[in-house]
């Protein structure tokens, strides 16, 4: 019985697979762009947030030990008061990468752009109330650096979202809504997707995490991945599930931490044909904590070998400090891997 169901299992994801393939057709825009992002070899991968604040070893994760009330206090004394876009994007352009990803939301549901479809974000919360989104994205299109957004599809802090174990834990603390309606927060998503690649240029891809359940039922991911390439249709999609193929996508994501699926990406018809990118931390953290393990020079310069072997893109990441500047050891070590790339 059980070698039955894995089979029909296996039909059913083929076929799905074959019609996925069947179902989206890249735009020539999408196609040149996932050329230049194959060809790409390095962008920055940007964590930054409330969270950047409170120096807890859950960093990015914080918001899980405290409740929503408690948490809105910590965002209003959020004050990247040293933040220079113009700073962060020319240190990355020196060091050698091609383009940025940041956090526009994570999943506490903070935004650090302007958004009209709730008050949760940087411009009324804290004391710098800047749309740091804005300031970067402009940076990104004057110095010639590609813009990624990331996206959390996770978001602790609405009303609407229900959180599920398989979305990294249950959480007892979220306030309270008898009549929570999931639908009302997928329409939230598509509006702020459409604020963000309609009010920031040129948008060179959209980098979607929190979806680790496999529920195909609760997101509408055809939905939302349209919407994005109706906007921008140049716009690639990435979407951290690990290897599986969602139509839409225009590339393949994995953690550099655990082994790669060789075998599965090699002997997928749809996967193969994809761009590949390889995500790592420069420390054990993915945002700030003054307590976090940086990685050696060593083990940074191996693991951009291990990547470039596989003829994929590799988003390295660091978290600035509180007060906005750029983690000095981060930029100290990438110096070195970079002057040591130059000299190969």
């Amino acid at each position: 019985m059980q070698r039955i169901t894995t089979l029909f299992l296996f039909v059913y994801l083929f076929s799905f697979s074959v019609v996925a393939q069947s179902s989206y057709i890249p735009s020539k825009s999408n196609i040149e762009n996932r050329k230049w992002f194959e060809n790409s070899r390095l962008g920055l991968f940007i964590h930054f947030g409330v969270y950047t604040q409170l120096n807890d070893p859950d960093e990015a994760w914080a918001m899980r030990r405290y409740g929503v009330p408690q948490y809105e206090k910590f965002a209003d004394e959020f004050d990247p008061k040293d933040f220079n876009a113009k700073r962060w994007v020319s240190e990355a352009k020196k060091l050698g990468f091609k383009y940025i990803t940041i956090t526009t939301k994570h999943h506490d549901g903070f935004c650090l752009f302007d958004s009209k479809y709730t008050d949760w974000t940087i411009m009324h919360h804290g004391k710098y109330r800047h749309d740091i989104i804005k300031d970067i994205a402009e940076e990104c299109h004057k110095q010639g650096i590609k813009l990624w957004l990331y996206y959390s599809i996770l978001d602790w802090h609405h009303p609407d979202f229900v959180f599920h174990k398989e979305d990294g834990g249950v959480y007892a603390h979220q306030l309270p809504n008898p009549n929570r309606d999931e639908k009302k927060y997928i329409q939230y998503m598509k509006n702020q997707l459409t604020e963000l690649l309609t009010n920031y240029g040129t948008v060179a891809g959209i980098w979607f995490d929190g979806y680790w359940s496999k529920n195909t039922d609760r997101w509408p991911f055809g939905e939302i991945y349209s919407l994005i390439h109706k906007i921008q249709s140049a716009c690639m999609i990435i979407n951290n599930h690990d290897m599986f193929y969602i139509p839409g996508e225009d590339a393949m994501v994995y953690a550099l931490y655990d082994p790669f699926p060789q075998h599965d990406y090699d002997n997928d018809p749809i996967l193969r044909k994809l761009p590949l990118q390889a995500m790592d931390k420069s420390s054990d953290k993915w945002g700030y904590c003054s307590k976090q393990i940086y990685k050696p020079v060593d083990t940074l310069l191996n693991n951009m070998r291990k990547v470039s072997e596989r003829h994929a893109t590799f988003v390295l990441n660091t978290g600035p400090l509180p007060d906005g500047n750029i983690d000095p050891h981060f930029i100290d070590s990438m110096e070195i891997v970079h002057d040591q790339l130059i000299k190969k």
